[in-house]
């Protein structure tokens, strides 16, 4: 394409459009025929256009397109952010810190240090030493990272239509926006999962369906015995463990093992591992992924259940809504929480997650921010900290312009210099 023609370009395309276009060809330089090829058919793609001006059109937009989606794999997460609001956003930028990956997306660890992939968005996941990954896929709306063998640490930051899969061996990780330690052992075919915060679901041979772990929970499958044990870290207190079978019955239909006479030190363990699985709290039905069951029990007399029911039931009654997307049912328990138990820990958090749901609901970045910033006087110490001051950092700039967050950024940067919000803290302190 000729020099006039890139710039007769930047006529028909948006003011944010030729701006990213400019930043393009600047760290791009001219593009090869090839290149300007494959974004001509990329916007090809996107319907039809009228047939007078088309063939000028799509030829410039083509160009920009191509040199764009090049671009964001250079210039870092704000260019992703202005991107994502095209029609088909490209894929998240990826950094690999300690590593690199082959022509077959293998994750290679370069050195002593083990590889970590660190993704536009914030998104960090990062490798066990000696562990043998792979990169399945990435877009723009998340990755597909599987573990042969090995361990990873995944710390994925919450976005809405976010989609993040890991694979540790045969078993399928759906991440839901959440920080986690998973962990494949080929020659013991033993599954661990051990949650930070957040949720995940987990399938594979013998869950007998997705197990879902929230903040707290371990799970750990072992394959040759057939054997899933969930288990509560907090109060050491194991909520499920079944000798799983071959056959399709769901895993909270399965009769307990039998439990023989237990020591005096095991005997209240083996007292929670024989309590039948059909008498579950709600606790342990959100443990076990039944979101449903929680919220048909709690919907009959839902004004009840939210004067009556203790601080448990209120934060799992909170998840299943939240999981579900009954956003007004888990906002009026958030808020009887904070009512009912003002000052205490399950309180503190549910002024986090009120800010997620201003936050993903539409009501804005104002009222999210307010929550978020009652959540850090609260509680300096709790379990969201630092996704509540990257949330925080992120609202500011939304509202009062990237000069007011950058103290947020250096706070979250001081605080969380790896954490899952620091690439977007680097981001916008480089930008001054």
């Amino acid at each position: 394409m000729s020099a006039g023609e890139d710039e007769d370009s930047s006529d028909i395309l948006s003011p944010s459009a030729a701006d990213l276009t400019r930043l393009a060809r600047k760290n791009l330089g001219h593009m090869s025929d090839a290149q300007h090829e494959r974004g001509l058919e990329a916007v090809r793609g996107h319907g039809a256009r009228r047939r007078g001006e088309r063939r000028r059109r799509l030829l410039a937009v083509g160009s920009a397109t191509a040199a764009m989606a090049a671009a964001a794999y250079l210039v870092g997460p704000r260019v992703i952010e202005r991107i994502h609001q095209m029609d088909a956003p490209p894929p998240l930028a990826l950094q690999v810190e300690s590593g690199a990956i082959d022509a077959a997306g293998a994750i290679v660890a370069r050195g002593d240090e083990p590889a970590a992939l660190r993704f536009g968005d914030g998104t960090v996941i990062r490798l066990g030493s000696e562990t043998r990954g792979r990169l399945a896929s990435v877009d723009g709306d998340g990755a597909h990272v599987a573990i042969a063998n090995g361990s990873a640490h995944v710390s994925v930051v919450h976005k809405p239509r976010a989609r993040w899969l890991i694979d540790a061996g045969p078993y399928q990780i759906t991440v839901h926006g959440t920080v986690f330690s998973a962990s494949w052992d080929e020659s013991q075919q033993r599954l661990d999962v051990k949650m930070e915060r957040g949720l995940v679901s987990v399938a594979g041979p013998v869950t007998n369906g997705p197990i879902a772990v929230r903040a707290g929970q371990a799970l750990t499958v072992k394959l040759k015995r057939s054997q899933v044990l969930l288990r509560d870290l907090d109060r050491d207190e194991v909520v499920a463990d079944v000798e799983a079978d071959d056959t399709d019955t769901p895993v909270d239909e399965i009769a307990p093992p039998a439990v023989a006479p237990a020591p005096p030190a095991r005997a209240k363990v083996a007292a929670k591992i024989a309590r039948p699985l059909r008498a579950r709290t709600w606790t342990a039905a959100l443990s076990a992924g039944d979101f449903d069951t929680i919220l048909d029990e709690a919907e009959r007399d839902i004004g009840h259940v939210l004067a009556t029911r203790g601080t448990e039931d209120l934060a799992a009654l909170a998840d299943a809504a939240r999981y579900r997307r009954h956003d007004d049912v888990a906002r009026r328990a958030l808020l009887a929480q904070r009512r009912r138990f003002a000052g205490s820990p399950r309180a503190a958090d549910a002024a986090f997650f009120l800010g997620r749901l201003d936050e993903n609901g539409g009501r804005g970045h104002g009222p999210a921010l307010a929550w978020y910033e009652r959540y850090l006087d609260e509680a300096p110490r709790g379990s969201y900290v630092a996704e509540a001051m990257g949330r925080k950092m992120i609202a500011v700039e939304e509202i009062h312009g990237a000069a007011a967050a950058r103290n947020v950024a250096e706070q979250y940067i001081r605080r969380f210099p790896r954490g899952s919000y620091a690439g977007a803290a680097h981001a916008l302190l480089g930008a001054r």
